[in-house]
């Protein structure tokens, strides 16, 4: 790829910070630059997560932050905070510059020192000079409609932390994170008969090297499938000496299973794997580790600004984070 199709700034989320730090970049006169989103519109969490009329703050359970940037916001309600969001892009002159429904998978340093993105639609590999994480700490995993029976919530997991040797595991999801812990599970090696359910017949979220190891391990019978067809409910399988019972799975097709576990990646999941994976270091909390003066990680070029660096979920401080991080690649332009 020639440098003058090079991005100056790949900024990876379209929450707070990815907001601010486009609207940033903009003001410092840094003009080549994307946003990728996965959801299709920015400002998603806010969107799935907070109720009608809730009210936006600025601060966070009473820490005070006030604004070092160029981005602000008045406190109001979800709505209007989603209406001033929507202006400051406009009036910024950015909406071109966000690309929604692209999921970014990868983030990898090349011999050359730019940045390799890849991302799960039209847009391929992209590259860029510099790369802003901004996903965010989504630490408020999505759980399915149904009901978790108190009797087998300890089965009812969200990560593969407590997966014993043997278990019958049943993973819900058709994203990555669905995709590597099933197959994960199976290259452990541990013993456990592993199942995949999703509710659609296809694997259309995940990115294609999961896929392809996911559609090859059900091929070569190492994963069992369950795709197509939705969970209706869980409830106990009881047996004597069985404490927690076990989890009865009732499908919408009229079919029932009992599984030792169920593991849920249905989104929302903590970044520790793609940051990892992106080659910056955590610390023993699974956090980036990082400049707090410009917000860069222990790769040169790579910066991880807002929640997913901090467990003060502040707008203000997203905002302040997206400000240092463009500052510090402006001032090495």
């Amino acid at each position: 790829m020639s440098l003058d199709k090079v991005l100056d700034i790949a900024i990876i989320g379209a929450g707070p910070g990815g907001i601010a730090s486009a609207i940033e970049a903009k003001l410092a006169g840094i003009d080549k630059v994307l946003v990728l989103e996965k959801a299709d519109n920015h400002s998603d969490m806010i969107r799935k997560f907070y109720k009608p009329g809730k009210r936006v703050d600025k601060d966070w359970q009473g820490k005070k932050f006030e604004f070092i940037g160029n981005v602000t916001f008045e406190e109001c309600s979800k709505e209007e905070y989603l209406e001033q969001m929507e202006k400051k892009i406009q009036d910024a002159g950015v909406a071109d510059k966000f690309k929604y429904n692209h999921h970014v998978y990868a983030v990898e340093k090349n011999k050359d020192g730019l940045f390799e993105i890849g991302a799960d639609h039209e847009l391929g590999v992209i590259q860029a000079k510099k790369v802003i994480i901004a996903i965010g700490r989504m630490g408020k995993p999505n759980k399915p409609g149904y009901k978790f029976p108190g009797k087998i919530r300890p089965r009812l997991n969200f990560n593969l932390d407590k997966v014993q040797p043997g278990e019958k595991v049943m993973v819900v999801g058709g994203g990555d994170t669905a995709g590597e812990y099933a197959y994960g599970l199976v290259d452990m090696d541990i013993g456990c008969d592993v199942t995949l359910n999703y509710r659609r017949a296809e694997i259309t979220r995940m990115n294609p090297t999961n896929k392809e190891i996911v559609e090859r391990y059900i091929k070569e019978g190492k994963l069992h499938s369950k795709l197509g067809v939705d969970v209706e409910s869980v409830e106990p399988y009881e047996e004597d000496g069985v404490t927690p019972p076990r989890v009865k799975v009732n499908f919408k097709d009229g079919t029932s299973e009992v599984y030792d576990r169920v593991v849920y990646a249905l989104g929302g999941t903590s970044p520790v794997d793609f940051l990892k994976n992106s080659g910056i270091e955590l610390n023993e909390w699974g956090e980036p580790t990082y400049n707090e003066e410009t917000m860069e990680s222990n790769v040169e070029g790579l910066y991880v600004i807002g929640d997913v660096v901090t467990s003060a979920g502040s707008i203000a401080l997203a905002f302040n984070h997206a400000y240092l991080a463009v500052k510090d690649i402006a001032s090495k332009k």
